[in-house]
């Protein structure tokens, strides 16, 4: 009741308050909603390239199961399982079949990746080599124009047999 009351004090103070909360409330919203669908969208792409990967695995992959358990992909089954590799030598070898739903990480790359991969590359080589020719240009000095020699002249005050004689 306190709280009526005081807002009730405030706008008969000053009528703009209200609709200083309405606005705030209004960007507060329209934050929120900005954020979800960015969100959705960067979730869609990373869905996509997850499938790509999964569907790239060959044996010799190296991967990680939901349950944490890490191995290498020995074998493709046609009912979407895969048979993976785990332990070494020394502490003996599992075989393990999986489904592919089962795969949390892989090394395996679907083509968008590669892609991606590929664009980052060539933007690295762009950006050192656009620094190399930076620092070339900073190690060699501009060349300073070229003036000529003035001719030699005693500082005795004698003149040379050429000059003529100083009138006074």
């Amino acid at each position: 009741m306190l709280i009526f009351q005081l807002l009730a004090e405030e706008e008969t103070k000053n009528p703009w308050s209200s609709y200083v909360g309405i606005i705030m409330l209004v960007v507060l919203i329209a934050f929120l909603v900005f954020l979800l669908i960015r969100s959705g969208s960067s979730s869609k792409r990373d869905n996509k390239e997850y499938a790509e990967a999964i569907e790239a695995l060959r044996p010799g992959n190296k991967i990680m199961t939901r349950g944490g358990l890490c191995g290498v992909v020995v074998e493709l089954c046609d009912d979407d399982t895969v048979v993976i590799e785990t332990g070494s030598e020394n502490s003996g070898k599992s075989y393990l079949k999986i489904a592919k739903d089962g795969i949390y990480q892989t090394d395996a790359k679907g083509p968008s990746q590669i892609a991606r991969e590929e664009i980052e590359e060539k933007r690295r080589a762009e950006k050192e080599a656009r620094k190399a020719q930076k620092e070339q240009r900073a190690q060699v000095p501009p060349a300073a124009p070229e003036v000529p020699e003035a001719p030699e002249t005693q500082q005795d005050g004698a003149g040379s047999e050429d000059d003529p004689p100083a009138e006074d």
